[in-house]
């Protein structure tokens, strides 16, 4: 993600305007709150954007850590959630600093596909130290072999429709790809999985898991991946 936080730190979005930015955070926090195992305590949204919608999350469960990398963005969701009793903000380098077996849900959207292998590899291993027997993780809008941006905007178009902006979401598609993002984007190229190598990756972090029937977010192009403590799952936790 190193070679992306120029962009991250930029002043650039990935929204069409107001309305798509706060449908697509307000479903997401239903997404997470659908996830959460019983009893739930604590959430780590793992590159979480401008999480709009973290206080309704907080709203069942204990305490909703916010994980985010960009400076820009992660200053601004301190502002913003300042007052927050249950939401708390950090750094990736704060995750060191969370107990062992402390996490019951974390969800990582729309991140992966940004990330190098060994960055990935790192973000597993941490995932196995910090997930709580019973705890899940999530990684969502992974990018599969193939899909590119002709698939993003079919995606977008179809959310814009049922969400009602799709007369901004044309006008937008222009502007987009002459943005800072897509430049970087065509630069760098994204990380792209399949379930398969997926799975390698996570079992060599110890992790168990599999596909999710249906993505996280508007984009139903990518996938969504579900896992767990493989050693919590064989001690029969």
């Amino acid at each position: 993600m190193s070679a992306w936080l120029d962009a991250w730190n930029g002043d650039q979005s990935l929204y069409v305007n107001d309305r798509h930015r706060r449908c697509h955070y307000s479903a997401m926090a239903e997404e997470i709150i659908a996830l959460l195992p019983p009893g739930a305590g604590r959430v780590l949204d793992y590159g979480p954007g401008e999480a709009l919608s973290a206080g309704r999350v907080a709203e069942v469960c204990r305490e909703v850590i916010l994980c985010e990398a960009a400076d820009t963005m992660r200053a601004a969701l301190a502002a913003r959630f300042a007052r927050h009793p249950s939401v708390t903000v950090i750094g990736p380098d704060g995750l060191a600093r969370l107990a062992d077996r402390s996490v019951d849900l974390i969800v990582v959207h729309s991140v992966v596909q940004y990330l190098t292998a060994d960055e990935l590899n790192v973000l597993l291993r941490a995932a196995h130290r910090l997930l709580a027997p019973g705890g899940r993780l999530v990684l969502s809008d992974l990018v599969p072999p193939g899909a590119g941006l002709l698939s993003d905007a079919v995606e977008l178009l179809r959310f814009a429709f049922r969400a009602g902006f799709l007369v901004a979401a044309v006008a937008s598609l222009a502007r987009t790809a002459f943005s800072p993002y897509s430049r970087a984007r065509r630069r760098r190229g994204l990380t792209r999985l399949d379930e398969r190598r997926l799975t390698i990756l996570a079992g060599q972090a110890r992790l168990t898991g599999r596909r999710l029937p249906a993505n996280l977010g508007n984009n139903r192009a990518r996938w969504a991946f579900l896992a767990h403590r493989a050693d919590v799952a064989a001690a029969g936790e």
